[in-house]
């Protein structure tokens, strides 16, 4: 169980760090604790410009990644924190990331009511329509007199509200098991459901069922991400291993909600390309996870070539490469019948069927010779001009999106 617990004041010292920091080693049998700092964040407005709003877009990666979320809030005048009010509204604002996201409120402070208010303002806002969330009902953990309840190693000494704390994480992770447990038979009624798995669709060039529709997408060695026409996030392949990790919390998503936000006016400058019809195809050449990959941006059109959304494609190179620089396209075909030219000397040892062209000794040796032009007009293989892509030596690209950070 991954838990993510907001610091709810960004005050260098404050007991309610120290909480967090007690439930993170207490509770470690339970959960896996992460704490977050606000004072990361900078104050809200809606004129921040979006290349400074990187580490807000990590904070939201991280609430999208979490099974539930703590927050934790000291009192000041009756109320939570502006500090914590900012936080709460980059994380509702133009985004849904605490939609239906299981979330518990704990407090501490000096007085005798402890943070009794300021939990209350900050359960009004959790359930506001813009956050929407999963809030944890009752469970109230009010930690007054902060002062004589810790000691000096950040142990919660106070028997008793040691053991409200212990009743109310226990029903929380309870809480979150709970839509765990929902989500997990909507999934499986939807495998199980026969209109799935005996539907069929009908292609001009053949019939595929959603079963193999699913798994041809989960098989071949290239992912797919779709971003619809509205530029929202709307579907990836389900492949193992990929390189770009994607959460199904990011679908139907705003673009602009998936990448880094100094990536967003590349990523952005793409997709208007191929709104606009000034370009189809974007190639970008990267380095990712230690090695060598293409990542290929494609204008998704219907056949009066309106604009239906763009399709990327992402794969590892390495075994092509490797092909390449063992020698594998070394022989070229003849041109008249495909089959590779040899060596007298190989003669004996290397039969070609005539009518393929095929050889019996390698699988590898091409049937034909697809070498590109040397123009700069055209790229052979796509038919995309090489305006239309990235430059591969740009070294301001992100390597999870090939978009810009710099």
């Amino acid at each position: 169980m991954k838990i993510l617990a907001l610091v709810g004041t960004n005050a260098k010292f404050s007991y309610n760090r120290i909480l967090l920091q007690f439930m993170k080693k207490h509770f470690k049998q339970m959960a896996d604790i992460e704490l977050y700092e606000i004072s990361k964040l900078p104050a809200f407005s809606v004129d921040v410009p979006l290349e400074e709003q990187t580490e807000v877009w990590k904070l939201k990666e991280k609430v999208k990644a979490a099974d539930g979320i703590v927050f934790s809030t000291p009192e000041y005048d009756h109320g939570i924190p502006a500090a914590l009010k900012s936080a709460v509204e980059w994380l509702s604002y133009h985004t849904h990331v605490l939609k239906h996201k299981p979330v518990m409120v704990v407090g501490v402070s000096y007085g005798r009511q402890a943070s009794a208010r300021s939990q209350v303002q900050m359960r009004q806002i959790l359930i506001s329509p813009d956050c929407d969330a999963n809030l944890l009902p009752g469970n109230e953990v009010l930690i007054g007199g902060a002062s004589r309840v810790f000691s000096k190693d950040g142990r919660l000494i106070n028997e008793e509200m040691r053991d409200n704390l212990e009743r109310c994480f226990t029903n929380f992770i309870e809480y979150i098991q709970i839509f765990q447990n929902v989500n997990e038979e909507e999934v499986q009624m939807s495998i199980k459901r026969p209109t799935i798995s005996d539907a069929y669709i009908n292609f001009p060039t053949g019939r595929l069922s959603l079963k193999e529709v699913q798994q041809i997408f989960s098989t071949i060695p290239f992912e797919v991400d779709l971003v619809d026409s509205s530029d929202r996030f709307a579907w990836y392949s389900d492949k193992p291993n990929r390189e770009h990790v994607r959460n199904v919390a990011s679908l139907n998503e705003p673009v602009t909600e998936c990448h880094p936000p100094k990536a967003v006016p590349i990523v952005m400058g793409i997709i208007n390309s191929f709104r606009d019809g000034k370009k189809d195809v974007v190639t970008r050449p990267l380095w990712m996870n230690g090695h060598r990959s293409l990542i290929q941006y494609y204008a998704l059109r219907d056949v009066d070539g309106h604009y239906l959304g763009t399709i990327e494609f992402t794969g590892s190179v390495e075994y092509i490469l490797n092909l390449f620089e063992n020698g594998a396209w070394d022989n070229k075909p003849d041109a008249s019948t495909g089959a590779s030219k040899h060596d007298d000397s190989a003669e004996d040892t290397t039969a070609t069927d005539a009518s393929t062209g095929a050889s019996e000794s390698s699988a590898t040796e091409p049937v034909a010779d697809n070498t590109a032009s040397e123009t700069d007009d055209a790229d052979a293989s796509t038919g995309a001009s090489e305006s239309g892509s990235v430059d591969a030596d740009d070294d301001s690209a992100d390597a999870t999106t090939g978009a810009s950070e710099n």
